[in-house]
């Protein structure tokens, strides 16, 4: 219930989960005005729900049609789960709803120096990638799959390649967890700034499918 991050103006809550007719819906809700989680006010309730285990190399895909709104933020994500982080590995596939023509791509590691037990996370250094798609990714389902090997991280819509990433792809060798999730950022910048079409926006998922890499 009380899992959030700086920057992110939701809390994660089952209250935001629904599944119905095979498909699961996660939705940004208004929050009370007493939602507190470290310090921080957070306006919305929003989600994310995570695999149980993780894969190390591999391909994920996901059925979704992605969330309209500004500020808002729905993904596929692959990620090194540890809190506080000694290390960090990532890949995303995120929605910024103020423009569902458009989708960014992610990879993120830590290239510092080792961490052991650590009090607060690791900072990662960051790779995104803003693409255009070409049609609105809230309007209908498309599928949008990330392909994890240890060459190369490649992101692909609809079966077409996108983007691929290689830079540092040696320090991208960790298990991850599987995430799917709604959010909402305090980056205007980024994200867009919160207006009335934040509350409620919502993304919904058809179905995953998950490959282990075997070379």
């Amino acid at each position: 219930m009380e899992h959030s991050w700086g920057g992110n103006l939701a809390v994660f809550s089952r209250q935001s989960v629904s599944v119905n007719n095979g498909l699961m819906t996660l939705q940004l809700l208004p929050a009370p005005d007493n939602t507190i989680v470290d310090g921080e006010r957070k306006r919305f309730y929003g989600a994310e729900v995570r695999s149980v285990q993780t894969i190390r190399y591999g391909r994920v895909t996901a059925r979704a049609k992605f969330a309209k709104g500004s500020a808002v933020v729905s993904s596929l994500v692959t990620i090194y789960t540890p809190w506080p982080a000694d290390n960090w590995n990532e890949l995303d596939i995120e929605m910024l709803g103020k423009d569902p023509n458009q989708i960014q791509y992610n990879a993120m590691i830590y290239d510092g120096p080792r961490v052991q037990n650590p009090t607060q996370s690791v900072t990662p250094t960051q790779f995104p990638a803003l693409k255009s798609l070409g049609f609105d990714s809230s309007a209908d389902f498309h599928t949008y799959t990330i392909q994890w090997t240890p060459a190369s991280a490649e992101f692909y819509v609809d079966g077409e390649l996108q983007h691929v990433w290689t830079q540092k792809i040696d320090l991208m060798n960790l298990p991850q967890n599987i995430l799917l999730t709604i959010w909402a950022s305090d980056s205007a910048a980024w994200a867009g700034p919160v207006t009335n079409e934040t509350a409620n926006a919502k993304v919904v998922y058809d179905w995953v499918e998950v490959y282990e890499y075997r070379p």
